[in-house]
C-alpha cells in the first residue's frame, strides 16, 4: 500500500493554479460572449411615422404698395398614433410661408414653407421647404403638398424626409374671417 505524500510547494501550486486558470478562462469567454453581440449588432432601421395635422392659418398683411408674394402664417396640432389608433406623440405647430404670384413662379421664384413642431416630450422638429405647392380641387378646396427634409439639428426626426398633403378650406362665410382657413392633412417622416 502506498502512503500519500504530504503536499509540497510544487504539488500545491499546481492544484491551486488549475482552478484559477479555469476561472479566468471562463470569465474571459463569458466576457467575450457578452460583448460580441453588442459590438456586432447593427442598428434596426426606423420605420416611417405618419401623423395627422390640423391647423388654422391666415394671410399676412402685405406692405402697402408692394406686389410681392402672398405670405401666410398659422398654428396647429400634430398627432401621431400607434397601431391601435391611440395617440402616442403630440405636438403644437407654428408655420409660415410665401406663395409667389403666377408670374413670379414662371420666372423661377419658388414658394417657401417654414415649420416648427414642439412635441409633448420636449423635442423639436423644424424645416424649411421649397417643394411646396397648391392646387384648386374640384370640390373648391385648396389642396397642398409639401416635400423636403427636416433640419438636421431637429431633436426629433432630424434629417428625416417629409411628405405632407392635405386640404385647406375657408372657416366661415363671415366677410371679416373670409381669409382664415383651416387645414387637415397628413405628414410622413421617413428616416
Amino acid at each position: 500500500m502506498r502512503t500519500s505524500e504530504p503536499p509540497t510547494l510544487r504539488t500545491t501550486g499546481r492544484s491551486r493554479r488549475l482552478p484559477i486558470v479555469t476561472t479566468l478562462a471562463a470569465a474571459l469567454c463569458t466576457g467575450m460572449t457578452l460583448l460580441t453581440p453588442v459590438a456586432s449588432a447593427t442598428p434596426v432601421a426606423a420605420e416611417p411615422v405618419t401623423c395627422e395635422t390640423t391647423s388654422r392659418s391666415m394671410p399676412q398683411t402685405p406692405q402697402p404698395g408692394t406686389l410681392g408674394p402672398v405670405g401666410f402664417e398659422g398654428t396647429g396640432t400634430v398627432t401621431c398614433r400607434d397601431a391601435q389608433g391611440e395617440p402616442y406623440l403630440e405636438g403644437s405647430s407654428t408655420f409660415s410661408g410665401t406663395l409667389p404670384s403666377p408670374e413670379a413662379t414662371a420666372a423661377g421664384v419658388t414658394p417657401v414653407f417654414r415649420s416648427r413642431v414642439d412635441w409633448s416630450d420636449g423635442t423639436v422638429t423644424t424645416g424649411t421647404f421649397t417643394d411646396f405647392g397648391t392646387r384648386l380641387a374640384e370640390n373648391g378646396a385648396l389642396e397642398f403638398t409639401i416635400n423636403g427634409v427636416n433640419d438636421a439639428d431637429s431633436t426629433r426626426f432630424g434629417g428625416y424626409t417629409v411628405v405632407a398633403s392635405g386640404e385647406s378650406v375657408h372657416v366661415s362665410s363671415d366677410p371679416v374671417e373670409e381669409a382664415v382657413k383651416t387645414q387637415n392633412g397628413k405628414v410622413t417622416y421617413t428616416p
